[in-house]
């Protein structure tokens, strides 16, 4: 489904090597790099990413609206706002991430066609059945560094060809009731940074059924903020707290729509029904709950301090277990007057 990995060329630099750079050695670095990829061959890029998938987009979308309705429970109502964001040329899609819906959900309610960054050791039938999208396959194994250099590689061309990709920051599913979003690198941002395109915030947020007979999805929002420029001696760590604010602002602002809960609030049902469902998707994505946790950036650091870390029971009464981290986190909190 994809091509070999070529050999990286040893005047390729790392972030550390070309933080060292002064503004006019950059600029001659990223120009000597946008040429190197737009002449090479594509090679963790699934075949027809850029040729044959763009074609495909019209029957994408049936394929993604039957599958988003199979993994919903039923049917789906779909709301999308901000597509007046959306820019022609190269453009990086930068997704939250719930579950497996996220990746079929959005794609008829994008004008554009875009081509995914993927997970390479998922379940194949999901795989196949994202195919005709265009994958650039990542795997996420320690041994695997020099791929994930041409993953890079990769992208630049694509974006540099003037098409778009779809990529998930937060790298795990958000399976808290609490975390606005997960921690994350800012890969995405160095793309763009290189390609010289624009970041679209993209947010998701799911409504599930409120009933625990039920373990179903009733509805999605969908929303495309501003475009996030990232410029060439741009800060990436503050270009990644730009973005993480437009998404925590504009999640906040559906879930409040909502008017479900509040999101520090331990015991909910509509957590409950939340978690059902990723459970199941996990389960049909073949990536088990421990895998996810282990995905999870830092998750040991303040940004966790006064939250419950996701794989949480339930009673037949609806109510929470009382684990060993559930209880420690309320004691945290219960000491900082939460």
């Amino acid at each position: 489904m994809k091509r070999a990995n070529q050999e990286i060329p040893n005047w390729i630099l790392s972030s550390k090597e070309e933080s060292k750079l002064s503004l006019e050695e950059k600029e001659a670095y990223y120009a000597k790099l946008q040429e190197f990829c737009s002449n090479r061959k594509l090679c963790t890029t699934t075949l027809g990413a850029l040729t044959i998938a763009p074609k495909l987009k019209g029957i994408t979308e049936k394929i993604a609206k039957k599958v988003s309705s199979i993994l919903a429970g039923g049917e789906i109502e779909v709301v999308a706002d901000g597509q007046e964001n959306i820019p022609d040329g190269g453009v990086i899609f930068a997704v939250t991430h719930q579950g497996i819906m996220d990746n079929f959900i959005w794609i008829p309610e994008n004008p554009r066609h875009s081509i995914l960054l993927h997970h390479g050791d998922v379940n194949k039938l999901l795989i196949l059945a994202q195919l005709n999208t265009g994958l650039v396959l990542v795997s996420k194994k320690p041994e695997n560094a020099n791929s994930r250099v041409n993953n890079k590689l990769d992208m630049i061309k694509i974006l540099l060809k003037g098409h778009a990709i779809t990529w998930w920051p937060e790298g795990a599913w958000n399976l808290s009731p609490s975390k606005l979003h997960l921690t994350m690198s800012y890969g995405f941002l160095e793309v763009a940074q290189k390609a010289e395109v624009p970041v679209i915030p993209m947010i998701i947020e799911y409504t599930y059924d409120t009933t625990l007979s039920k373990e179903r999805i009733t509805k999605a929002h969908i929303r495309y903020e501003k475009p996030i420029t990232v410029k060439i001696n741009d800060n990436l760590k503050e270009k990644l707290h730009e973005y993480q604010e437009a998404i925590s602002t504009a999640r906040w602002e559906m879930i409040e729509e909502k008017g479900l809960y509040k999101r520090k609030e331990v015991t909910n049902v509509d957590y409950i029904n939340y978690m059902k469902g990723n459970l199941a998707t996990l389960n049909l994505g073949k990536v088990s709950l421990e895998a996810e946790r282990r995905a999870l950036r830092d998750a040991n650091d303040e940004f966790y301090i006064f939250h419950h870390i996701n794989d949480v029971s339930w009673d037949a009464w609806g109510e929470l277990r009382q684990t060993e981290e559930v209880e420690r986190l309320k004691q945290i909190n219960r000491v900082h007057g939460i």
